[in-house]
């Protein structure tokens, strides 16, 4: 399973304050703009916040996994589903839509505040099949969050992240990537010092590229989400990528 990338109660710290901005960030929406495009190619800002909501929502379904125990999927009719519930909310006013956004983080956050600290150890199922502790469900949203808060285009960025989740997110993002197809050889310098990082652990170091940045830097060209300007790369040349997720 995944290791924690912080104790709990600084996820929940993390989560918060994501959350936060998000709402405020979305304070100054409109009409226009909800029905606008987003970041993310093929998707409108409506479709965006309404996959935020949802995923609130699965991740509300994960808690209420672990606090009873009983298995209770992410997205009960599937991705499929997932998808055509994304794209019949994005239809729905602006008004409601952000109303669903804050709702959905809501119910989330009283279902974490809820959860038995002795439940924190249950195994749950994520949406792509992996097994994780129940005590992880906040880092999932953290991802979700503040990543699509970048997607948004509201002029929040990778440097925005508390200093520790940017540290603690770049080696889970490398790690992600490393299990990808066509992910090339590549050396990040870990946050903070420590061992590079690698998307091939079993190769040695001199075949793969290293790629040098900030940790902002790197986390949105690694997820796709800048083109990697201001990243140096011996040899020259920064590789194609695949989707981070």
């Amino acid at each position: 399973m995944t290791r924690e990338p912080a104790p709990f109660p600084r996820l929940l710290e993390w989560l918060a304050s994501g959350t936060s901005l998000l709402h405020t960030q979305l304070s100054r929406a409109d009409e226009a703009w909800v029905t606008g495009p987003s970041t993310l190619p093929g998707w409108r800002n409506a479709h965006l916040l309404t996959h935020v909501a949802r995923n609130a929502d699965a991740l509300t379904n994960l808690v209420t996994w672990a606090a009873t125990g009983v298995e209770t999927p992410m997205y009960p009719h599937g991705t499929e589903g997932c998808l055509r519930d994304i794209e019949e909310g994005a239809r729905r006013t602006a008004q409601v839509i952000l109303k669903d956004v804050k709702d959905s983080a809501v119910r989330l956050q009283q279902a974490l505040d809820e959860l038995p600290v002795i439940t924190l150890g249950r195994t749950v199922r994520t949406a792509q099949g992996r097994l994780v502790a129940a005590s992880l469900i906040p880092w999932l949203r953290i991802r979700e969050v503040w990543i699509h808060l970048v997607d948004l285009g509201t002029g929040v960025t990778f440097e925005a992240l508390p200093e520790d989740l940017a540290e603690a997110l770049l080696p889970d993002v490398v790690t992600t990537l490393a299990g990808r197809d066509g992910c090339p050889a590549l050396i990040v310098p870990a946050p903070a010092g420590g061992l590079p990082l690698t998307t091939r652990p079993t190769q040695p170091l001199d075949s793969a590229i290293e790629v040098k940045g900030s940790t902002a830097e790197l986390l949105g060209w690694l997820t796709g989400r800048t083109t990697g300007d201001g990243l140096t790369c011996s040899p020259p040349g920064l590789p194609a990528l695949p989707a981070w997720l």
